[in-house]
């Protein structure tokens, strides 16, 4: 389990670690729920559909886990799997000037978790695998309309640096890219 604070009025019992391998199945499964709980009513459900099956199945969902340039963490309540996240090593867009950057390339809760402060307790192991990474600066895109997202980052320091090109269904949309600097997560916010 990562060492990640319990923070007041906080779920108390949440574990997050690395994934394994033999956890691929269930991912697979979970993914493809939460991207498209996440979505639904933004986008052409057909486009949802077509997404979730490129990018969610589950030798995408393995292959993702054991990419040496991504970590992907779970969040659970014993055995029950209720979000997770991915750090992830890529190109990083000019529009993000902090040193040593790292992608958050996802990070998701299912649905009926939203609004129960693991959000929060997930996004604070994120910075700290971010940190034991030896990253500086943590960088995303997020798709403008997913509101929710886009004000949880905020939330977390993200601001707005610039924008990059997301490919869905058929088309290429310019997502927003934020950045914020990786937190000493045994401080408050």
């Amino acid at each position: 389990m990562l060492d990640e604070p319990h923070r007041p009025g906080m779920p108390a019992s949440l574990a997050v670690r690395r994934a394994l391998p033999d956890d691929a199945p269930a991912l697979a499964a979970f993914a493809s729920k939460a991207f498209s709980d996440a979505y639904r009513g933004l986008d052409d459900p057909n486009e949802i559909a077509d997404y979730v099956e490129e990018h969610f199945n589950v030798e995408a969902v393995a292959e993702l886990i054991g990419d040496r340039a991504a970590t992907t963490l779970l969040a659970e309540f014993g055995p029950q799997l209720v979000g997770y996240a991915v750090l992830k090593s890529a190109d990083v867009p000019g529009c993000v000037a902090g040193t040593k950057p790292i992608e958050l390339a996802r990070l998701y809760l299912g649905a009926e978790f939203v609004g129960k402060g693991i959000g929060a307790r997930l996004m604070l192991a994120v910075h700290a695998e971010a940190r034991r990474l030896g990253a500086a600066t943590l960088w995303l895109s997020v798709y403008g309309r997913n509101v929710r997202a886009v004000t949880f980052y905020e939330r977390f320091g993200f601001t707005r640096v610039g924008g990059k090109e997301f490919l869905f269904g058929g088309r290429v949309y310019i997502d927003p890219v934020y950045a914020a600097p990786v937190r000493n997560t045994r401080t408050r916010r």
